[in-house]
């Protein structure tokens, strides 16, 4: 795990630096724009965590498609009944290296989810009546899902090139983030509002 922070530490600082709902003068559509682009994000990475083969188990593609389903309720769209999984995902990294690939990727997201949960009073600041369900669901569920990632990494005992691998899917999780939250995207969602 320590190897995968310092490996995603200048990209999580990078990330953060870009999100609006942080600033002083951040409102309710700052909010609902980063629900937007953090949906569009989760929809380009979950296809690719639970492609086969070598998918992650079935309690993280659970807790993944309640994250959506929450994000589609706050943003009015169609809620998918189950995980869309890309048949053939074309990753950087080799068949041997799936596993440890996907779990880089994962824990992304499971930081995302600590990340929402320290934004929560920023938002009952901004919205206190119309916190969305994506924060509510990842207040209410706490560090669990969190250290239940963190112990079933720790059970995946990867050998030096699955970590390798674990950082790499975790750097390009971070890299397709910070494309999907780029300046220029944040001015056309401001500009939809």
């Amino acid at each position: 795990m320590q190897r995968l922070r310092t490996a995603t530490q200048p990209l999580h600082r990078e990330l953060d630096a870009r999100l609006r709902i942080s600033a002083p003068q951040a409102a309710y559509a700052d909010v609902l724009d980063h629900l937007g682009l953090f949906h569009a994000w989760l929809l380009q990475m979950l296809p690719q965590i639970h492609a086969m083969p070598d998918p992650l188990p079935a309690h993280v593609a659970e807790s993944n498609l309640r994250r959506l389903r929450a994000l589609c309720v706050d943003l009015e769209l169609p809620a998918p009944a189950h995980m869309h999984v890309d048949p053939s995902p074309a990753l950087p990294i080799s068949a041997a290296s799936l596993t440890g690939y996907r779990w880089g990727m994962q824990y992304v997201i499971e930081g995302s989810m600590l990340g929402a949960i320290a934004l929560y009073p920023r938002i009952a600041q901004i919205a206190p009546d119309r916190i969305p369900h994506f924060f509510r669901l990842a207040l209410s569920h706490g560090r669990t899902p969190w250290q239940s990632f963190a112990h079933a990494l720790d059970n995946q005992c990867l050998d030096e090139a699955g970590e390798t691998a674990a950082e790499q899917g975790a750097r390009d999780a971070f890299a397709l983030c910070l494309n999907i939250y780029h300046p220029s995207a944040l001015v056309q969602a401001s500009h939809a509002n």
